[in-house]
């Protein structure tokens, strides 16, 4: 059901949170999204669409909005016990303040820390925004699947939330069937099939072939098609709905074509997949990999994430000219 929610993404990461945001609200049918700090967004979806937010923090049902504290004292809560938290990045107002919202929110006899019914959650920015945060509206568990939780992982894995941030970049339709052709141990397979698409994943390695099929098996994906095929020999046979993947770099023991081979026909290769329209959503360490795509894509959007001093990852949403 749609509904109005306020959603607290992670803080620091603005330009990832924005998009992500744009891309699986704003695109989403009935979506719709207001900024209202960096880190937080009242939005107008189902919870479903909010739990693919890849850089979810919490959400809560957004009750009201009003312009001092002491406004609390005309809020209607739900029926149950509670208790009040303030999020407050300016760091003006604290615990002292949540002990006076719960008493201006009439909380005698209400009040319970152990055993809530609810949350109320005060966000301050330039107003105050006024949230219920029960139990079921919870961040994501992308933490529960960072390479060292999976059977099978290689030190250079994407995190989660950057992977799912990369299948959310494409707004690929619910049902698509994605692609990653260098899917290494399906990182981003896992959290692509999470949110309901049918995977596939290429990789040249047999090692990386059986150990993707095992993560995907460990995280209950029952559906998926993982194959030992050198994609810039494969022949398209129109399957496919958007390509996902992490351009190999830094493990050149594993690549069996030089790079300029390999980034020339493999944006050939994508080319050949996917239909005009369609969309490819790619990771590189180097903004001047870009120019392999031009002859066949559209460059429509790009969000950086600085590694290290040597390492830069460029997420880049593609869409097929």
């Amino acid at each position: 059901m749609v509904q109005d929610f306020l959603v607290e993404q992670f803080r620091d990461i603005s330009d990832f949170t924005e998009e992500d945001v744009r891309s699986t609200i704003c695109l989403s049918e009935q979506g719709f999204a207001d900024s209202l700090d960096d880190y937080l967004y009242l939005v107008k979806s189902d919870e479903a669409q909010i739990r693919k937010l890849a850089f979810l923090k919490r959400y809560a049902r957004f009750l009201c909005e009003i312009e001092t504290i002491d406004q609390l004292a005309g809020v209607t809560l739900p029926d149950g016990r509670f208790y009040v938290r303030i999020v407050d990045h300016n760091g003006c107002h604290g615990t002292e303040d949540e002990k006076l919202a719960g008493q201006l929110l009439k909380g005698k006899g209400r009040i319970s820390f152990s055993e809530p019914d609810f949350v109320v959650l005060l966000y301050h920015a330039d107003k105050w925004y006024v949230g219920i945060h029960k139990e079921n509206m919870t961040h994501d568990d992308s933490n529960d699947r960072r390479a060292p939780m999976r059977p099978y992982f290689t030190p250079v894995s994407m995190d989660p939330r950057y992977a799912s941030f990369l299948v959310n970049m494409g707004y690929f339709k619910a049902g698509s069937r994605l692609l990653d052709p260098f899917c290494g141990s399906s990182g981003i397979l896992i959290e692509a099939a999470m949110k309901g698409y049918s995977v596939t994943g290429f990789d040249i390695v047999n090692e990386m072939v059986v150990g993707s099929r095992v993560n995907l098996k460990f995280f209950g994906v029952k559906e998926f098609d993982i194959r030992r095929q050198d994609f810039l020999t494969y022949e398209p046979d129109g399957t496919f709905d958007g390509i996902v993947t992490d351009f190999p770099y830094g493990r050149s023991s594993k690549m069996t074509h030089d790079f300029e081979h390999l980034y020339r026909e493999g944006a050939k290769k994508m080319a050949e997949i996917l239909l005009p329209g369609y969309r490819a959503c790619i990771v590189t360490d180097r903004e001047e990999n870009i120019t392999y795509f031009d002859e066949y894509f559209r460059i429509d959007k790009i969000v950086r994430q600085r590694i290290h001093r040597s390492l830069t990852r460029h997420f880049i949403r593609l869409i097929r000219k």
